[in-house]
């Protein structure tokens, strides 16, 4: 059994070929290409075929856009919610919500909503 060896310039290409994940040149595409590895090695998306891909990136962003809609239109009333419960717990009644602010310090302006430091 014989081993033959054949030039460096006759050997193929080596498989898998590994152009894409090559680093650029320029900054930006640095910054960018960076960005794209991240993102391909923490989701494991350079193992996945390109459907499944298509079909991870979908759930993730429909994921991203409920959680911002819910924080842009729930967390408003949340927050109001929370802070009368909290002036309940504090003082044990609800309504006035001036003992809060004199608590705290600041003198409460006669017009609703308006509050100055003391």
């Amino acid at each position: 059994m014989t081993v033959s060896t054949l030039p460096a310039h006759a050997l193929p290409k080596p498989k898998p070929d590994l152009t894409a994940t090559r680093k650029p040149q320029s900054p930006i595409a640095i910054f960018f290409w960076r960005r794209r590895i991240w993102f391909e090695s923490t989701f494991v998306s350079s193992m996945l075929e390109p459907w499944e891909k298509i079909l991870l990136l979908t759930i993730l962003f429909a994921s991203v856009v409920l959680v911002v809609t819910g924080i842009y239109k729930y967390l408003p009333q949340q927050i109001f919610l929370i802070r009368r419960r909290a002036i309940y717990y504090l003082w044990g009644q609800e309504g006035d919500e001036r003992l809060l602010w004199q608590w705290l310090g600041l003198d409460v302006d006669p017009s609703p909503g308006i509050y100055k430091e003391s």
